[in-house]
């Protein structure tokens, strides 16, 4: 029997692992969730999602199989870690790393297997999405990039579950007058020095090259001057921090939220796709557009906002932000201009003043 290697970069996996805080029996419904199709997908017994800790497999996730661990050292997954492809196994039997495993000469045998690497979002294998059966099986080319494309999928739900602590233990390691200073009074978003503060956490400090895509929209109130004038300015409160809570409603509990002016707010979204950005966008535009607001003294306002998006790719430099961000604010100003209530994503004519910067569609 061949035990499973020790990848030679150990202490730095084991190090990222205790910092996502992955290496528990949480429950976790989206990745039970990938686990299940999985085992639909391709109609083996088992899936699991399987965390390599220090001397264990941890199955974080499980679909049709009972055990929480087992010893890493007799384990499939301690194998797969090390690959950078699917390592697929049609018949544990006849493998001579595996011919004589305890898992496999048991009276519940792991005859097949094929598992693919997880990642954390650095690109440190965390553990691995497999699957197998008690029979031998074979995986066509079409079964391989589906098992990757379903590993990619728990590699952005734990880059979302990572990024969701992040805020929370900013918040926590603030002290009260700080986490104060950091926080806009009216909404509970972040101000402008909150912004900074976690986008080089949730990000990357300016200077490091940005570890994921990341989409940036940035929101004006139309007309809320008419607003104010018209109705005063306890409904024009009122209106920022219904739409405030509009915002926090409608995307992700790890996004990052803030407001940096009377009318004017930002949406960091990480993880994001450079398609899904626009229609993240034009998702917001529209519902405000069609949820009047009702105020404290009986009053319905019809409230629209202006977006103007762009989007940074991964692996781009992050040495200039003020630059990105005046890429968000000239797409807003498009916006206006062109009838507000609307979204302007920024398109890809940037790429000669600030090479390698970030992308745009």
């Amino acid at each position: 029997m061949e035990l499973a290697p020790i990848p030679h970069n150990e202490a730095e996996r084991q190090g990222i692992i205790t910092r996502m805080r992955i290496a528990t029996f949480d429950a976790e419904p989206e990745l039970d969730r990938i686990t299940s199709l999985a085992k639909r997908i391709f109609d083996v017994k088992s899936a699991t999602m399987t965390v390599i800790d220090h001397d264990r497999q941890i199955f974080k996730s499980r679909a049709n199989f009972e055990k929480l661990e087992s010893r890493r050292d007799i384990s499939f997954c301690g194998h797969a870690i090390t690959q950078t492809e699917p390592m697929v196994i049609k018949d544990a039997r006849i493998d001579p790393r595996f011919s004589d495993n305890p898992l496999v000469i048991c009276d519940t045998p792991v005859i097949f297997y094929a598992g693919m690497p997880v990642h954390h979002h650095e690109g440190q294998p965390v553990g691995t999405l497999c699957i197998f059966d008690d029979k031998p099986r074979e995986m066509s080319q079409r079964d391989i990039d589906n098992l990757k494309d379903l590993a990619y999928l728990v590699d952005m739900v734990l880059l979302l579950r990572f990024a969701q602590f992040s805020q929370k233990r900013l918040m926590q390691s603030l002290d009260e007058a700080v986490r104060q200073s950091m926080i806009d009074p009216m909404t509970g978003l972040w101000n402008r020095r909150g912004l900074d503060e976690i986008l080089d956490r949730e990000l990357a400090p300016e200077g490091v090259p940005l570890t994921e895509p990341c989409g940036i929209l940035l929101c004006d109130i139309d007309h809320f001057k008419c607003v104010n004038d018209t109705h005063g300015h306890l409904i024009g409160d009122e209106v920022i921090i219904r739409i405030a809570g509009m915002l926090k409603n409608h995307l992700r509990e790890n996004d990052i939220i803030a407001r940096v002016g009377g009318e004017e707010f930002v949406c960091v979204i990480p993880g994001i796709t450079r398609e899904t950005t626009p229609k993240i966008a034009e998702k917001l535009c529209n519902i405000l557009r069609n949820t009047p607001i009702n105020t404290s003294e009986g009053k319905t306002l019809g409230v629209t906002i202006s977006i103007g998006a762009t989007w940074i790719a991964a692996g781009c430099s992050n040495d200039n932000r003020k630059a990105i961000f005046e890429i968000a604010d000239a797409a807003l100003y498009r916006a206006k201009q062109s009838g507000r209530d609307r979204v302007v994503f920024t398109p890809d004519v940037n790429e000669q003043h600030n090479k390698g910067l970030f992308e745009q569609h």
